[in-house]
């Protein structure tokens, strides 16, 4: 059973735990005294100070030094090991690695644990509604409260007093990302119920919260007590495939592809199958959408480029490109990294036996993520490719994710995981934090968003219709 890690979390923090619930009980009411605590703090810095390759990419080492010192005293009385939790991913955020996480120990949760959190508990208010952060503002996406009056759409002002825009800026300080990029954090408030999940980590209490709303202009003031919820069972629960694959016209030149994850199951077959009935049916247009694609296997990624390259390519910088890079090559664990990398391990991607040399357009967003972003930073190389949508929450030129480590914290049990191989791809002679920057920038307001509209697939249709017919 895959426990989801917000319903879990949902329960940490002040919830009275069963006494049988062994591994919960451990982790939010166990507290530990400073000096164990720090020594887990230690084993975190040192560790990624020895082994991460990038990690003063977007923060120096003095910064972040202070960061973890500061860190330190912050912890001068007992506390559990989800307080160190949250106190670790305020600083593990400002490292600029989407793949570095510390996180909680599911696998050690007992049938005893499993069974507490299928019963109802009383749960955090905050928990009561969905939310959507779009720009700078916070609206509510599920209303699951007494008071049906509340319509999705309506927008948050504040909570608490505090207003909205100030809590996201707050909360994205509780997310990692690659460099400087949000869209990466927003994709995950929105997709992922961060929101809500963060929003606890700065305010456990779970007294009332007074929250200010605004719909069509006119405002009002609610009180949100906590209530009862149904615990979580992830039994029955039906995953999407993680392919799709259509035609979107009657006449069947737009063909689409819809790529959730790289993360595919082992019987996975491929998408060769796909591609010969692309061969087959000779359509003129494909549209890939990498849309909430947070990555997996880097293979499927590279399997996907096959079908659609011009010529044999790589899809990371070789050796060499990397020794003319000043600020990567002079980090000593990357120049001994890249001198000891033969070039023999680096595959060229060769052209499959049939490539798509017909118009293609890749729809992106904030959930491109990892070897999504990887793929989409490559097609953008291709002159038959162009990209809709918004920035990729994915680096545009460096990964830290080759291959990955988990490290247990000895004293709180947290997990710490990181990646230890880099990959550099893309244009990385000016290393910038952001991510794949798309050719057509597509911006959704709140109405689009409630109307349920795709404004990335409109414009691909749109400007396919309008090529058909360039004089209309």
């Amino acid at each position: 059973m895959k426990l989801s890690a917000l319903i879990f979390l949902i329960l940490f923090f002040g919830t009275a735990i069963d006494l049988n619930a062994q591994h919960l009980d451990q982790m939010t009411k166990q507290v530990y005294p400073p000096f164990d605590l720090k020594k887990d703090i230690d084993l975190v810095q040192t560790t990624l100070e020895k082994e991460h390759p990038n990690l003063y990419l977007y923060i120096s080492k003095k910064k972040l030094d202070y960061k973890f010192d500061s860190l330190r005293k912050t912890i001068d009385k007992p506390i559990t090991p989800i307080a160190l939790y949250v106190k670790l991913l305020s600083v593990m955020s400002t490292i600029g690695d989407g793949h570095l996480r510390v996180e909680l120990d599911y696998s050690k949760l007992t049938p005893q644990d499993i069974a507490f959190l299928k019963k109802p508990s009383l749960q955090h208010p905050i928990y009561q509604f969905g939310y959507h952060v779009n720009g700078k503002r916070l609206f509510i996406a599920r209303n699951s409260t007494a008071d049906s009056t509340i319509k999705k759409g309506t927008e948050i002002i504040s909570i608490n007093e505090v207003p909205a825009t100030r809590l996201i800026d707050s909360l994205y300080s509780y997310i990692t990302s690659d460099g400087y990029n949000t869209t990466y954090k927003r994709y995950l408030m929105n997709n992922a119920d961060l929101f809500a999940e963060r929003y606890r980590f700065l305010f456990p209490e779970k007294g009332p919260l007074n929250i200010l709303l605004n719909s069509s202009g006119n405002s009002r003031k609610i009180k949100l007590e906590a209530r009862l919820e149904k615990g979580f069972d992830s039994i029955g629960i039906k995953l999407p495939p993680t392919t799709e694959y259509r035609t979107l016209t009657a006449d069947q030149n737009v063909a689409y592809l819809k790529l959730r994850t790289f993360g595919n199951e082992p019987n996975f077959v491929g998408y060769e199958g796909i591609f010969a009935d692309i061969e087959k049916h000779k359509p003129k247009n494909l549209v890939i959408d990498l849309r909430g694609n947070t990555g997996g296997e880097l293979i499927w990624a590279a399997r996907i480029y096959s079908h659609l390259l011009d010529m044999p390519r790589y899809f990371f910088k070789l050796p060499d490109e990397i020794r003319q890079q000043k600020k990567l090559y002079n980090d000593p664990k990357i120049r001994n990294w890249v001198d000891n990398k033969p070039i023999s391990e680096y595959q060229m991607i060769q052209p499959y036996s049939f490539t798509f040399k017909g118009k293609i357009y890749v729809l992106i967003d904030g959930g491109t993520f990892s070897s999504s972003s990887i793929l989409a930073a490559n097609l953008k190389n291709l002159k038959n490719v162009t990209l809709v949508g918004e920035e990729t929450g994915g680096s545009k030129n460096i990964v830290t994710a080759g291959a990955h480590k988990n490290i247990t914290l000895p004293q709180s049990k947290l997990l710490l995981k990181y990646g230890y191989v880099p990959a550099y791809y893309g244009d990385i002679t000016n290393i910038d934090g952001r991510g794949v920057m798309p050719d057509v920038p597509i911006t959704y307001q709140i109405e689009d968003y409630l109307a349920g509209k795709d404004l990335e697939l409109d414009w691909v249709l749109q400007d396919i219709k309008k090529n058909a017919n360039p004089n209309n």
